[in-house]
């Protein structure tokens, strides 16, 4: 067997996303730095067959913008009124 396809695997940062104490849904966690070198937290999480992308400087901030964002599509509808979208990367994106 090929060495390098041997030891070749991708480690993902798990987090969860919580709507209410029986809604909980889980994502994955990507890290950087913005073009001024300051960290960047990014999560994307799948809820209702489509996905929610957020960004923060801190993965505290982050999970709070998840959860709000979180009970937006399942309470309050968003995404339910196709609105303004763009195809990015092959995907449809609300521009919400």
């Amino acid at each position: 067997m090929d060495k390098k396809k041997e030891n070749q695997f991708k480690i993902a940062e798990l987090f969860m996303a919580q709507a209410s104490r029986d809604r909980r849904f889980y994502g994955t966690i990507k890290r950087g730095w913005d073009a001024d070198g300051t960290p960047v937290v990014c999560g994307r999480i799948e809820v209702k067959n489509g996905f929610i992308l957020a960004q923060d400087g801190c993965q505290d901030g982050l999970g709070i913008r998840l959860d709000e964002l979180v009970k937006m599509v399942l309470d309050l509808g968003l995404h339910s009124e196709p609105g303004a979208t763009q195809i990015i990367s092959g995907t449809t994106c609300f521009l919400n």
